[in-house]
């Protein structure tokens, strides 16, 4: 698992970049581009993103390229498509899905059989990795969920909140 904390120990402007880019997919190309696909994102519009100045940037992205391990990880990263802001636009269901701990065994299998044993088909699923603060799952089905299994969610084990976005 990567502990960007472990690694960034005394650089806190530099570990909130990292994880910027991280939770954002933006891959570090190996000449030290920022890419969304194959579209390159100016190292200026990340900086007024998050407030900071550019060179901050640059440092970020000058470690991450010194770290063998972060480089790989950052060399590879790659975005995808989210249905959920669309999700009712296109007369899909969606929820957000906020644990207690998100590090919880057995909240996706739990909320995903409440789901199936209904007969509703999951389009997506996406969830943060635990190791970001206020870490969600989001999921969009093919329909919207009923209010009585929003209460059924709300009682598994590790969920503390479900909201149903629209």
């Amino acid at each position: 698992m990567l502990k960007i904390d472990e690694i960034f120990p005394r650089k806190k402007g530099q570990k909130r970049v990292a994880e910027f880019l991280l939770r954002n997919a933006i891959r570090i190309s190996e000449d030290g581009k920022l890419l969304v696909g194959e579209v390159e994102i100016p190292h200026t519009a990340i900086s007024r993103v998050l407030g900071v100045d550019r060179r901050l940037i640059n440092a970020t992205i000058s470690s991450i390229m010194k770290n063998p391990e972060l480089k790989k990880i950052f060399g590879k990263l790659s975005s995808t498509l989210l249905l959920k802001d669309v999700a009712p636009d296109l007369g899909f269901g969606a929820i957000e899905i906020i644990p207690t701990d998100a590090s919880s065994k057995g909240i996706v299998a739990g909320i995903t059989k409440i789901i199936s044993d209904k007969g509703i088909s999951i389009r997506q699923i996406t969830a943060d990795d635990p190791m970001f603060a206020n870490a969600e799952m989001t999921i969009v089905t093919e329909k919207p969920i009923p209010r009585n299994l929003i209460d059924e969610m709300l009682k598994i084990k590790g969920v503390k909140k479900v909201i149903v976005l629209s």
